[in-house]
């Protein structure tokens, strides 16, 4: 029998990407979504592996309706891949409290909600592997993503939490890191700035980062690059605690990691052009 596993935000980007790669590598494929609908591709291109589902990680009686639908098909779930997410973009002196708490009711709550949902299946089984979707912003932070910064940051503490606390019960779980990929996402948060550009604040600054911004997503990588890590971990006998994708940012942590935040501050504002605004 497949391992199953299930991907929530599959809908677009990592999530469709990783669902169909998995399929195709000889997974039991549960793809989720807050739109069914935008899952109906999925079933012509993943090998006949692909089930879709309607699920809202925000909506605990979604979650449970989802995972009932799960357990139909008999074999407990072997993976977990926490990808469903929401961004929020602009200064943080401006950015209403409503878009922080919808960014952290995805990204931080609704992956725990999730993942507290799978883990008594995966220890009744006594193996498992949960994987969760961060971000390079999660270890670097640009501004006017402090939201989505904030949110990616957690996933990082939570995840170090949740991997220590599983040791005894064989589940491991693991960090994918992605950098700028070519997907919608880019181009959805790169529209969100424009709600600031003309701020009598940071208008001038907000317009110059979009600007650089704009370019970053549609000359990244494909998203296969974070299927791939999502593969490794799920496969390896032991998988990282965390993975870089693409692997080149790796040295852009390092660095992060070795120079002093003024230093880090200082090469950021030269490559997105807000140096100019230094005083």
């Amino acid at each position: 029998m497949h391992q199953s596993v299930l991907v929530t935000g599959a809908s677009s980007g990592i999530g469709e990407e990783a669902a169909v790669f998995l399929a195709h590598k000889g997974f039991r494929v549960f793809a989720a979504a807050r739109r069914i609908d935008k899952l109906k591709e999925l079933n012509a291109v993943g090998a006949g592996r692909i089930t879709p589902l309607q699920m809202d990680v925000t909506d605990k009686s979604s979650i449970d309706a989802a995972l009932s639908k799960i357990a139909e098909y008999g074999a407990p779930l072997y993976g977990l891949v926490n990808n469903a997410g929401a961004s929020a973009m602009g200064p943080v002196e401006k950015l209403p409290l409503s878009d922080w708490r919808t960014a952290f009711e995805t990204n931080v709550f609704g992956l725990v909600a999730v993942t507290q949902a799978v883990l008594p299946q995966m220890r009744a089984a006594g193996r498992g592997r949960i994987i969760n979707i961060g971000s390079i912003t999660g270890r670097i932070a640009s501004p006017f993503q402090g939201a989505y910064a904030g949110t990616k940051h957690a996933v990082e503490g939570l995840s170090d939490s949740l991997r220590r606390e599983l040791v005894p019960f064989g589940i491991k779980v693991s960090v994918i890191r992605p950098g700028a990929i070519n997907t919608p996402f880019g181009k959805h948060e790169a529209e969100m700035l424009e709600d600031y550009e003309n701020d009598e604040v940071y208008g001038d600054q907000v317009k110059t980062f979009k600007a650089w911004f704009s370019k970053q997503h549609p000359n990244a990588p494909s998203p296969v690059v974070v299927a791939e890590a999502i593969h490794h971990a799920l496969t390896a006998e032991t998988p990282h605690s965390r993975y870089t994708a693409p692997f080149k940012m790796t040295y852009a942590l390092v660095l992060r990691n070795l120079m002093p935040a003024a230093v880090t501050d200082r090469i950021l504002e030269r490559v997105n052009g807000l140096g100019k605004f230094r005083k």
